[in-house]
């Protein structure tokens, strides 16, 4: 396979979100994908094969793929555009941080490089609103020591890291609740339905948002 290659927008969108279903699953499914890409199964199915066949995405078992190492490879090197294209548009026209997502998705397929470093050198910052690290041009990214939430032992303390998947639903609770990259949190109870307090307030976060959650262990809180 060619490495320069031009990635198609099709193939972009698909590496894209199965990245971040392997990020918080663990592995992608049709039915994932289908729901998040608002596309067919028949059609997820299509493609699925084909990014098989670039080595870009392997079977694990029976109705759950994962990319390649190549195939994340790729994926970050179009979460570069994404994530500054969310820095554009959260910095300069003040999208709000639980919309920002959605409405990079209608200008990521045009950065360019020059844009992209623009911005980077403009704003100073390595990560996009949600926590996630901005890749470098070859797609490799800084590795984090975060963790999931729901790791944690009962009464301790965190700094929200990242949100790892970001849907409106998602998106949407957490901003809703305050639960934003650098706030720290007290996980009271990470069993089952995980229950925090943030600066005296106790949030319950159902499970299927606290896998979207990457914290990192302190001490103490600083930053409610």
């Amino acid at each position: 396979m060619n490495e320069n290659r031009i990635r198609t927008i099709t193939e972009e969108d698909y590496l894209k979100i199965m990245q971040e279903l392997v990020l918080y699953r663990g592995y992608a499914t049709l039915a994932d994908i289908s729901r998040s890409l608002n596309v067919r199964r028949q059609s997820v199915r299509d493609e699925i094969n084909h990014l098989i066949s670039l080595k870009m995405v392997e079977k694990i078992e029976r109705g759950k793929y994962r990319l390649t190492q190549s195939g994340d490879r790729e994926a970050n090197k179009f979460l570069r555009k994404h994530r500054t294209a969310e820095i554009l548009l959260a910095r300069c026209i003040g999208i709000p941080w639980e919309r920002v997502d959605e409405e990079a998705m209608g200008i990521e397929h045009g950065m360019t490089e020059e844009i992209i470093q623009r911005t980077i050198e403009s704003f100073g910052i390595r990560t996009c609103p949600h926590g996630n690290p901005i890749p470098d041009q070859n797609g490799e990214v800084e590795q984090t020591n975060d963790v999931r939430i729901s790791s944690l032992p009962d009464r301790s303390y965190a700094r929200i890291s990242r949100i790892v998947y970001e849907t409106d639903s998602i998106l949407h609770f957490l901003a809703t609740n305050g639960l934003l990259p650098g706030k720290d949190i007290m996980v009271e109870s990470a069993k089952d339905v995980i229950r925090v307090t943030m600066a005296g307030r106790r949030i319950e976060i159902p499970p299927d948002i606290g896998m979207a959650i990457r914290v990192f262990p302190v001490k103490e809180p600083e930053n409610e």
